[in-house]
């Protein structure tokens, strides 16, 4: 019996002692082996249709693991896609593109250059391309892109007259596509009746669709999500007014006074296209208000408290807006 017992402790011993040995961590030779590249970057097609569900994987094989970083850019959007491991190999379970998007803006029909990088390697860098013949549909009720003229559909409203170079615009990179929708200008310093934080506002109604509501993927307010593209100014002196335009009276159409705006505000105060999202709750639209979404709207408020004398431009561009279900847009 005594001679049994002793037999488990050891066992129990050396079972301890072979866990201890387990490494924990980078092995001493992924952090101190010289790199060595045993298959060069390799893709799995050089052209793919993201619209119709395709996509790429990349392949490559190192002699340990290591950091690597796949960046694919847009040669004509400048949008970026970023996969980033700890690996030793480069796979499609670690190493598939669908064309979604890190940094935008969006990607186009256009080439992408796609470059495996080891940032503790600067000298290495293995380089190929990618043609898109077709972008990602993301998934939701689109309102637009900007692409086409809207005509009556979307109301610019310069009412005192301080708006400039506003509208349907293409003249810097859109977040998708060639063309975005801006609303800039001063606010009137005079100490008159303009001179009251208000500098001009758009509405994109729901006949854009061609429909006289907005058919949205649900009418759960806290489901319902309204996302955008917004470029800011960092100057910190921007806001945006967002809202739905209900119809409260069953018109048919937005009437100014008896149908209400329900609203949201945020300060895009940074450079570049951002993802902006917001849920109708956040707003105070109730499920009966999104039967009858009528339009959409975006107001340019100046922060004329924080204004220097005398007052700077103020303003932002937005792009690409949609509905989504349950989640923000995922890029």
């Amino acid at each position: 019996m005594k001679r049994t017992l002793s037999f488990a402790f050891l066992l129990l011993v050396f079972a301890a002692c072979d866990r201890d040995l387990d490494p924990e961590g980078p092995s001493l030779f992924d952090r101190f082996a010289p790199l060595e590249v045993f298959d060069s970057l390799q893709v799995s097609a050089a052209t793919v249709d993201f619209s119709s569900g395709q996509s790429v994987s990349f392949t490559a094989e190192f002699n340990k693991s290591v950091d690597w970083v796949i960046t694919i850019t847009g040669q004509e959007s400048g949008g970026i896609y970023e996969i980033k491991r700890f690996e030793r190999f480069v796979e499609p379970e670690n190493a598939t593109w669908s064309g979604n998007t890190t940094i935008l803006p969006l990607f186009r029909v256009e080439p992408c250059m796609v470059v495996l990088s080891v940032p503790e390697e600067p000298d290495f860098g293995d380089t190929l391309f990618v043609d898109i013949t077709g972008t990602l549909a993301y998934e939701g009720l689109l309102v637009t892109d900007f692409e086409e003229p809207a005509g009556p559909a979307i109301e610019l409203g310069d009412f005192e007259f301080e708006l400039a170079n506003s509208g349907r615009r293409s003249d810097t990179i859109a977040a998708q596509g060639d063309f975005f929708y801006r609303l800039a200008g001063i606010d009137n310093a005079t100490g008159g009746p303009t001179d009251n934080f208000f500098v001009g506002l758009t509405r994109i109604f729901a006949s854009i669709n061609n429909v006289t509501y907005f058919d949205v993927p649900t009418t759960v307010p806290e489901n319902l999500y309204l996302n955008l593209f917004v470029r800011g100014r960092p100057d910190g002196l921007t806001r945006v007014t967002l809202g739905l335009l209900i119809d409260g009276n069953d018109s048919g159409v937005f009437e100014e006074g008896p149908d209400p705006i329900k609203t949201v505000e945020f300060d895009p105060t940074y450079e570049g296209w951002r993802l902006q999202s917001f849920t109708a709750a956040e707003m105070g639209v109730t499920q009966d208000d999104l039967e009858k979404v009528v339009g959409i709207q975006a107001l340019l408020v100046s922060l004329n408290n924080l204004q220097p004398d005398p007052r700077v431009e103020v303003g932002f561009e937005m792009d690409y807006l949609i509905f989504t279900q349950n989640i923000p847009l995922e890029l």
